[in-house]
């Protein structure tokens, strides 16, 4: 366990040292290896396929854009080092220190160490330009990219009409395959049976556990035929059977709530969110369409059509 460790963090890093392997690309001058190449694949694949059990066809498929990982990953290092961006001592020591401790003993250590072909000189060279990476991406993306309150509240005010909750109603239902069926227990309903105790012994869906409460549901957000007997019925109101898709459905109408404007404060938290998401991704295809256009990237793997693996 402890090497596997070890392996998903040196994969998640990504290691700039030389290796007698084969030479898959070049960016500015410097040099990937098949093998660092084949780290990236590993972690491009989804995990659990166990990596080994992935063909070799299959892994080539990977190889376009693991490459273009790496290229990336390089001219962020090297667009910080003619920065001058250096990593944190501190910040590196308490991980190399992180990282010793995933293991039970130093000779633990020193054996996965091994087995990966590096030294701790090397391991610590590959955290110190991790770290580089993050500092210089947080000074050209991450914080940038922050939005402040103010900026918010005037996106909020300039598109309010966004932030309409629709008309909603409360519903409990009970669904069944069987048209019978499903006539029979509407007239258990209009004889006095419990809808809710009928949901939860004849309904078939996974609703019945909550005997047939479904919640609020907001327009556009239901099935059509439902949507239109929902809104017809008053407070109270049980509708006929109701055929849609496969199924029979009866619906009880428990509330309603009409069209309302959320609050800033109620989206604050979300629109936040989602406007620095967008920001980030720009601000990073902007950064790195910036480096490749400067920079001198060389390819010589023939790499897999990434169509093939969808």
């Amino acid at each position: 366990m402890p090497r596997i460790l070890l392996s998903l963090m040196l994969i998640v890093i990504f290691s700039a040292a030389s290796y007698a392997d084969d030479i898959v690309a070049r960016v500015n001058g410097t040099e990937f290896t098949k093998k660092e190449l084949e780290a990236e694949v590993d972690r491009l694949i989804p995990r659990i396929t166990f990596h080994k059990n992935v063909p070799e066809e299959k892994r080539k498929f990977y190889y376009e854009r693991a490459i273009e990982e790496l290229v990336n990953k390089e001219l962020q290092y090297q667009d910080a080092v003619a920065r001058g961006i250096k990593p944190e001592k501190e910040k590196v020591d308490a991980q190399m220190q992180r990282m010793r401790e995933r293991f039970k003993s130093e000779d633990d250590y020193k054996a996965a160490l091994d087995k990966e072909g590096l030294t701790q000189e090397k391991l610590r060279l590959m955290v110190e330009r991790d770290m580089v990476i993050q500092a210089v991406t947080a000074k050209t993306v991450t914080d940038p990219s922050q939005i402040s309150d103010a900026d918010l509240k005037s996106f909020y005010d300039k598109n309010s009409a966004r932030f309409k909750q629709p008309e909603g109603v409360k519903l409990k239902l009970i669904s069944v395959k069987d048209e019978k069926k499903a006539q029979d227990i509407l007239a258990r309903i209009k004889s006095g049976d419990d809808f809710g105790t009928l949901a939860y012994t004849m309904s078939e869906d996974s609703y019945r556990v909550k005997s047939g409460d479904i919640g609020y549901m907001h327009k556009g957000r239901m099935l059509p035929e439902i949507e239109a007997a929902a809104f017809k019925l008053k407070e109270g109101e049980v509708s006929d059977i109701i055929k849609a898709g496969d199924f029979f459905f009866i619906i009880r109408l428990e509330g309603k709530k009409p069209e309302q404007q959320m609050s800033f404060d109620e989206v604050k938290g979300k629109l936040e969110k989602e406007l620095e998401q967008e920001r980030n991704r720009e601000l990073m295809e902007k950064w790195i369409a910036d480096l490749r256009a400067k920079a001198k990237i060389e390819v010589m793997l023939k790499t897999g059509d990434p169509e093939s693996e969808k």
